[in-house]
């Protein structure tokens, strides 16, 4: 089945309504993008997680902690441990007249860095 849309878009997960619930955020429960330009843009800023692109889906659909950015309005943060602890970042476009959900940026945190935004509550264990 190819998940591409006509304005290349490729449809690499949704966004769970319970997840929308548990933040109280206002983010619509719709499927989530990733554009070509995802890929470079990881393999430019974070070339060391350009292996985990391929596990996007799973991080999306299955995360271990969730949360939002402090500075980042209609976004989410998450995140999956893996070899190491990888966050997608979720955004909602601002382009007028079409809103939808994509990929920001994917990288990699430190383990003190996942401990103390879980301390913090910033980011909340995610349980399926």
């Amino acid at each position: 089945m190819d998940n591409t849309r006509v304005d290349g878009r490729i449809i690499v997960g949704k966004l769970k309504r319970e997840m929308i619930h548990m933040l109280n955020i206002n983010l619509p429960a719709d499927d989530i993008s990733m554009y070509h330009g995802f890929k470079k843009h990881v393999k430019k800023k974070h070339p060391h997680c350009e292996k985990y692109i391929f596990k996007i889906s799973d991080i999306i659909s299955n995360p271990d902690y969730i949360g939002v950015h402090p500075n980042e309005p209609n976004s989410i943060e998450l995140v999956k441990r893996l070899d190491k602890n990888i966050l997608v970042a979720i955004t909602l476009s601002e382009d007028i007249g079409t809103k939808y959900l994509y990929a920001s940026s994917l990288y990699d945190i430190s383990e003190p860095k996942l401990q103390n935004r879980i301390n913090s509550k910033r980011l909340l264990k995610w349980e399926n």
